[in-house]
């Protein structure tokens, strides 16, 4: 067989040369061009989650900000109810916080005020106890369990408590603090009308020295109206409550100072 002419082989080497180079260009302008069609997307996609991650990391500081904000008011809040109790209440050695109980549940019926603490006899609670918030009277132990109480609210409509008004540090006068089924609201009856008794809004109602289950002294609430009554020889006089049962989480219940006996 007769070989084909050397002129011929080396062109169609040339051809294959030229086809591959023509090839490589094209791929490569094609590549470049995909590429550059790419880059952005990928940069959005490499830039999205930079930001997710640096999203979430605030996420996280803020979360933890918030959660030691909340702990830091609680532990403020019962700060204060505890310096409230041994300070500024100034309680006798014989007057002390018996247990702390958390609300649990709430009475629904119209006019009763009553509320249930997860502590009860186990931990030394006893009907007719003062429950508080701080140094203010909000209920009295109506009911004990073992390990539940049952708490009567001041504003409940059958609640009755000895109460004295104050004004500054001088006593004007001394009552019933009766409460009248409404959350907020509490009247302050059986007070005598007398020459030069002067009864107005401002003036603080603390509990009387008559029980000797509630400590004298606790902060009932503030005289918002008072008039003397055109039936009888007493005084009308509506109270609001210094603090509020309902919102309330948790209560103290408070032990009473025994009565001294009498030296003949």
């Amino acid at each position: 067989m007769r070989a084909p002419p050397r002129q011929l082989v080396l062109a169609l080497v040339l051809v294959v040369v030229a086809a591959a180079g023509l090839g490589t260009g094209l791929a490569r302008r094609a590549w470049l061009s995909a590429a550059g069609w790419l880059e952005p997307w990928q940069r959005g996609l490499a830039d999205g989650s930079g930001d997710d991650a640096v999203s979430a990391g605030a996420e996280q500081s803020r979360e933890q900000v918030a959660r030691l904000t909340a702990e830091n008011i609680v532990l403020r809040r019962r700060l204060d109810d505890y310096q409230a109790i041994q300070g500024e209440g100034k309680l006798g050695p014989s007057q002390v916080v018996v247990a702390r109980g958390q609300v649990v549940a709430r009475t629904l019926r119209q006019g009763r005020r009553f509320c249930e603490l997860d502590v009860g006899a186990v931990d030394g609670v006893e009907i007719g106890m003062a429950v508080a918030i701080g140094w203010s009277l909000v209920g009295v132990v109506a009911g004990v369990q073992p390990s539940r109480c049952l708490v009567r609210q001041v504003t409940d409509r059958e609640s009755r408590i000895p109460a004295a008004v104050f004004a500054d540090s001088d006593l004007v006068a001394e009552g019933v603090l009766s409460g009248t089924g409404e959350r907020a609201s509490s009247l302050l009856d059986f007070v005598e009308d007398r020459p030069g008794l002067q009864l107005s809004a401002g003036m603080q109602v603390m509990t009387a020295a008559f029980d000797p289950n509630l400590p004298p002294g606790m902060v009932l609430g503030t005289i918002t109206a008072a008039e003397r009554s055109a039936q009888s020889a007493q005084w009308r006089i509506q109270v609001t409550p210094l603090r509020d049962a309902e919102v309330a989480e948790s209560l103290l219940i408070i032990r009473g100072a025994p009565l001294k006996a009498e030296t003949p």
